[in-house]
């Protein structure tokens, strides 16, 4: 039941659905549910065109450079400019983000065991 509550569209239904379950629902509060979906969806093709624009920009490059290497592009270097500009999809993935460290109390507590430790051991050293 709750998977459907995943997507934006099963997040607007539940809404909506929510909402005309009261004795007066608002239509100020469906309006809104429907403009965050929009607004949800307008940010998804964003991201998709700049992932393919990065895209492009890489096959570009790999154009120029076997321009650069070899001079114009023939049917006897296709095969060179392939294998650049698969190296630049391959070596280059867009959809490779990095996730943010994530920070628990027992890393926290580890940090600051090793801290006093460090600071133990270099006192004693120096007394």
């Amino acid at each position: 039941m709750f998977d459907k509550f995943k997507t934006r569209k099963g997040r607007l239904e539940n809404k909506i659905k929510t909402e005309m379950e009261k004795d007066s629902p608002s239509l100020d509060t469906i309006v809104s549910a429907v403009d965050t979906y929009e607004k949800d969806n307008t940010d998804t093709i964003e991201k998709l065109k700049k992932d393919k624009k990065a895209d492009m920009n890489r096959i570009n490059g790999a154009l120029k450079q076997t321009i650069n290497a070899h001079g114009p592009i023939t049917k006897q270097l296709i095969g060179s400019a392939g294998k650049r500009i698969y190296g630049s999809l391959i070596l280059n993935p867009n959809h490779q983000e990095k996730k943010p460290t994530k920070f628990s109390i027992s890393s926290i507590l580890l940090g600051v065991a090793l801290g006093m430790g460090v600071t133990i051991l270099f006192t004693l050293m120096f007394l």
